[in-house]
């Protein structure tokens, strides 16, 4: 399983009026412009679809937080000394234009807003080690398989019947598929499933089954826009075997990296 880490979020937001500074039209204008520009860039090139982009990008908003946060009280200074002129009706326009769209964007849940594609969970269960085991936190896309059809193989993400809960597992099966699990393997069109035997530095630990799989579930035919999903460690996982196939609906993302792990050599693992 895996749920929202609230411990870490990224969001691009103007605590100015938290001071209760009113900066001049212009600066705020520009100041809007520039995270534009930023959300524009990170949108353009993925930043967050890397662990490399993800610590570049946390530098740069960090960055720009503090001008953010600095910039209040440099205007203050500054129309203490002169007060400010108005500006043209034009110019006043164009900024509050600027501070709309830029309210509109980065206040949205859709494709344009860029860290809105990207978000972060940690992991819940061992169902999924040695790739992803208990305490490991990742980077999601939650748009990894809109723009492809899911491969088997996959990793990924899926609202589990009608909980809030998310869980993690791998599709080795896709519609059409026939699927048999023995007492020994789960074969997929009559060829045993291989699943990693490391990953990101750990080695597997195979657990003994705790339970067997009802008999309705030893021979599945997969149907169309379904999957079948089961856990890299298959004696600890709670997957298809158990409960079928699940529905493409129910989908909900594609880890891709570990961005936090209680061991430091798994930082920054790509998610295969």
């Amino acid at each position: 399983m895996a749920e929202a880490d609230s411990g870490w979020f990224l969001e691009l937001s103007d605590h100015r009026a938290r001071t209760g500074l009113q900066p001049t039209m212009a600066t705020d204008s520009g100041l809007v412009m520039v995270t534009l520009l930023l959300d524009f860039v990170f949108l353009r090139f993925h930043v967050w679809a890397t662990f490399k982009g993800l610590a570049v990008g946390l530098s740069v908003l960090l960055v720009w937080r503090t001008i953010m946060s600095v910039d209040p009280a440099v205007q203050a200074r500054r129309r203490l000394k002169a007060p400010a002129k108005s500006l043209p009706g034009a110019a006043a326009s164009l900024g509050a234009v600027a501070i709309v769209v830029a309210a509109v964007l980065l206040g949205s849940t859709n494709w344009f807003n860029p860290l809105a594609a990207f978000r972060a969970f940690r992991i819940t269960s061992s169902s999924m080690c040695p790739t992803l085991c208990e305490g490991d936190r990742i980077i999601t896309d939650v748009a990894g398989f809109r723009a492809r059809e899911p491969q088997r193989g996959d990793v990924a993400m899926f609202l589990f019947d009608r909980e809030s809960a998310l869980h993690v597992k791998r599709i080795v099966a896709a519609g059409g598929d026939e699927v048999v699990n023995t007492q020994t393997d789960l074969l997929v069109n009559g060829s045993p499933v291989r699943l990693p035997t490391s990953a990101c530095g750990t080695s597997v630990f195979r657990t003994p089954p705790e339970a067997q799989p009802s008999e309705n579930l030893k021979k599945l035919h997969v149907p169309a826009k379904q999957f079948f999903v089961v856990g890299d460690d298959l004696g600890n996982s709670y997957d298809s075997r158990f409960y079928g196939a699940i529905d493409v609906s129910r989908l909900r993302g594609k880890p891709i990296y570990l961005y936090w792990s209680r061991k430091t050599d798994r930082i920054g693992c790509v998610v295969k």
